[in-house]
């Protein structure tokens, strides 16, 4: 039965909506979504996060897709590429129609939507710099595309996974004087698998399933529609779904999990994630650029104690990437905690007279209130003073942390930093890190340089065969270990909460917190 609290919040949602009364027969499959971040952007040049992630993956087709720890052709049917990994021509799939006006999603619809990122170099465009430009993809027949690339570039289908293809015709009758920015802002053009119904922004978000939707959904139980409820306070989101107000919830805190799972008809999916924390040392000024400092430093670090220091699901790294990771090279040499080693380092180190001293001093620079950046901060500053090392303690706010990070001499000692690879590759884990040619980014901020890496890293852009270009990127995880760039500190987990009525997820690690809600499932849900 239908406790009247919850009645009265699904009622008053669906009216505010317009669900009741119109648009949707009583018993669908309306899945209610507690979102604690906004949709306000879905312009597929511009926006970029998790939510906006989940928004452009339900109005929008990509030409590739992730699926769990892989990427799958989508709009793309098969491809070829040449041997230099230069030329990439895909042939696509000839049943995709745009929601909006029906018109088939061909070959020009991709080489614009292409050039439209290219041309507004909005934020996901980036993973092209220097690799394509306005003239690289071009339409050879109705769906066949071609894309020449600047410069050899293995990792490229990878890329396409934020290639989403928008309504040529759509976009030029709302151009405007922004190629489209502030009609695509809250507008879709999309052939995916939801239509927009009510959209609110810092509200609510409705999703409507698109009707004979071209690609793959569920046979039976698929959702007729989602609503993305903005619930921006974490007791907010977990009091809902143990009242069944909402079917899921996203952004757990790791202090609700237990209460979650030990309540029957709930379970929380928690998988471990590519958001990376690092330490990232300046290698080219100061106390840091000493090889001996660098790994005393890292020896100075109780890498166990993260778990519940930080009271968080993580996993604590074991080496230069995580092993959920392709490629990942187990039993690296890397620093473990002993404070006994981390002397002897500096004592061998050219520190070593102002370390005996008492007078070598690094700052250690964080984001501001940041308790995952600012706890780790506080171990090492501890365990450093046992040891005669002050570390100084900078919070800082992020864009100036980012802004420090553009040249060696404003780059601190020590810098916290979360990466996450841009495509699902090794070449995006480390080109950007550790490529002497990126320095001048937050993701770069060690200032590493090392020529055979360079070479390394330039040679597996190149090459096609998978299984070579993991042997070169195994050498570079053993050459970085013994380099000590960085400490690296642990990886995080994605947690989002479901009523057990809900099932078809398939988390994937590039996004931990998107969900592919064109997969899910809802069966038997409380009324």
């Amino acid at each position: 039965m239908l406790n009247k609290g919850r009645f009265i919040f699904v009622l008053m949602l669906l009216l505010s909506v317009g669900v009741v009364g119109s648009g949707y027969a009583q018993g669908e499959n309306i899945l209610l979504y507690g979102g604690n971040q906004d949709i306000d952007n879905i312009d597929p040049a511009i926006g970029e996060n998790y939510s906006i992630n989940a928004a452009l993956r339900s109005l929008y087709d990509p030409l590739f897709l992730p699926r769990g720890n892989e990427i799958v052709p989508h709009l793309v049917e098969s491809y070829e590429v040449n041997d230099d990994a230069t030329v990439w021509t895909l042939n696509l799939v000839q049943t995709a129609t745009f929601n909006d006006d029906g018109s088939p999603v061909n070959a020009e619809a991709v080489v614009y939507s292409y050039n439209r990122m290219l041309e507004l170099q909005g934020p996901p465009t980036y993973r092209w710099d220097g690799i394509a430009d306005l003239n690289s993809a071009v339409a050879i027949d109705e769906y066949t595309v071609e894309f020449t690339l600047l410069q050899p570039f293995a990792p490229f289908l990878g890329t396409l996974t934020h290639v989403f293809i928008v309504n040529p015709a759509t976009v030029e009758a709302n151009r405007g004087d922004d190629f489209g920015q502030s009609y695509l802002r809250e507008n879709a053009a999309g052939s995916g698998p939801f239509v927009q119904g009510r959209w609110e922004i810092g509200n609510l978000y409705e999703f409507i399933a698109a009707e004979d939707y071209w690609g793959p959904y569920p046979e039976e139980n698929g959702l007729d529609g989602f609503i993305w409820v903005i619930q921006r306070e974490g007791s907010t989101q977990v009091n809902s779904l143990l009242a069944n107000e909402i079917h899921v919830a996203d952004t757990i805190d790791f202090s609700d999990i237990a209460r979650i799972n030990e309540t029957e008809g709930y379970r929380v999916e928690q998988h471990q994630g590519l958001l990376i924390n690092t330490l990232k040392f300046n290698n080219q000024r100061g106390p840091m650029s000493d090889i001996n400092v660098r790994l005393a430093v890292a020896h100075a670090m109780n890498y166990a104690s993260l778990p519940d220091a930080l009271d968080n699901a993580i996993w604590v790294l074991r080496g230069p990437q995580p092993d959920n990771l392709a490629g990942f090279v187990e039993d690296l040499d890397v620093p473990t905690f002993d404070l006994e080693r981390a002397q002897e380092l500096l004592a061998a180190s050219d520190y070593a007279d102002e370390w005996a001293a008492g007078t070598l001093e690094l700052d250690y620079v964080y984001v501001t209130d940041l308790a995952t950046e600012e706890i780790p901060g506080l171990i090492l500053q501890s365990n450093l003073a046992e040891i005669g090392v002050t570390m100084n303690m900078v919070p800082r706010l992020w864009p100036d942390m980012v802004a420090s990070c553009g040249s060696v001499e404003t780059a601190p000692d020590i810098i916290n930093i979360y990466t996450v690879p841009a495509y699902l590759d090794l070449d995006a884990h480390y080109y950007n890190q550790y490529h002497s040619s990126a320095w001048g980014s937050f993701n770069s901020c060690s200032f590493y340089s090392n020529e055979t890496v360079d070479g390394l890293l330039d040679t597996a852009r190149t090459e096609p065969d998978p299984d070579v270009r993991m042997d070169l990127y195994a050498e570079v995880q053993e050459i970085l270990v013994a380099d000590a760039p960085s400490a690296w500190m642990f990886n995080e987990a994605g947690t989002i909460a479901f009523n057990d009525c809900v099932g078809g997820f398939v988390f994937s690690p590039m996004y931990p917190l998107t969900v592919l809600f064109q997969d899910l499932t809802m069966a038997n849900c409380p009324a």
